[in-house]
């Protein structure tokens, strides 16, 4: 009886292993690509602003309203902003910092941690 709950909580530990693995291919793949996303916690209403989409067409950037229900795995989310964060940075310099809202998914997190 014992053998077979190790067995099984063996390949449960390998599942979850492979779910992890999975979500960070997903980030590195997503900033590889041409168009970057930035992922905003919204309302009812969207909160993506005219600003907003200039500064989207002005640094080839999109942005993703996830509406009235917010991810489960929101540090996921954190991550994939931070990681375009830091390619704004390295692309642009810092002035999009002034022109992004800060109230932007791990914006002002990243910016303390980041701009010191």
């Amino acid at each position: 009886m014992n053998y077979r709950l190790i067995i099984i909580a063996f390949f449960l530990s390998l599942t979850l292993h492979a779910q992890e693995k999975k979500q960070n291919d997903s980030i590195k793949i997503e900033i590889n690509s041409n168009t970057k996303t930035i992922y905003v916690l919204g309302g009812i209403a969207s909160v993506i602003t005219k600003d907003d989409l200039a500064f989207a067409k002005k640094y080839n950037v999109k942005f993703h309203d996830f509406g009235c229900i917010p991810p489960i795995n929101f540090d996921e989310y954190e991550a994939k902003n931070e990681l375009v964060f830091e390619f704004l940075n390295k692309t642009y310099g810092k002035q999009w910092q002034k022109e992004i809202r800060p109230s932007i998914l791990g914006f002002e997190k990243w910016k303390n941690r980041n701009n010191k």
